[in-house]
């Protein structure tokens, strides 16, 4: 029993997370933990960055476009990037302004390509006739590291249910 215990232990002092993780495949260099948090902040900015400017070319261009990607708004699956993308432009008609801010994102390395961030966050939408619509949400993004550029494979976004 003592001698399973300290193989496990060894096994995750060794792991990519305690030693550091290779990001972006054969080409990249080692990258810590703490490097991995940043690209991947660094990724989301891009993504809130984009979003604010009501750019949504730019902001699906953070989002890695394969089969094996989705999306989950609202309790809706968005099975493509296309299809969440038209969704997300026609939600921008009538919107003149945007302010999103995601608030103490947490990112959780999960491999030495991936990791998970998770946070909670407000928008503030200016319509264009001028009408406000201030919306909490909740977001859980998993980031994907290909040819050295971190994109968005899967993301969760939800509104909390108001309470009355």
């Amino acid at each position: 029993m003592f001698r399973s215990l300290v193989t496990v232990s060894l096994m995750l002092s060794l792991s990519p997370a305690a030693l550091g993780v290779r990001a972006g495949g054969d080409n990249s260099l080692l990258l810590s933990t703490t490097d991995v948090e940043k690209e991947v902040l660094s990724a989301n900015n891009a993504m809130i960055a984009a979003a604010n400017r009501l750019d949504v070319d730019a902001l699906f261009a953070c989002v890695e476009d394969g089969e094996r990607s989705s999306i989950i708004q609202n309790g809706v699956l968005f099975n493509t990037v296309a299809d969440a993308k038209s969704v997300v432009k026609r939600g921008l008609e009538g919107v003149s302004k945007i302010d999103r801010r995601i608030e103490n994102p947490k990112v959780i390395v999960l491999a030495p390509d991936a990791a998970l961030l998770v946070g909670e966050g407000s928008t503030i939408a200016t319509l264009s006739d001028g009408r406000t619509i201030e919306n909490r949400f909740a977001v859980s993004l998993v980031f994907v590291c290909r040819d050295g550029n971190w994109k968005l494979l899967h993301g969760h976004f939800s509104m909390p249910v108001r309470s009355t």
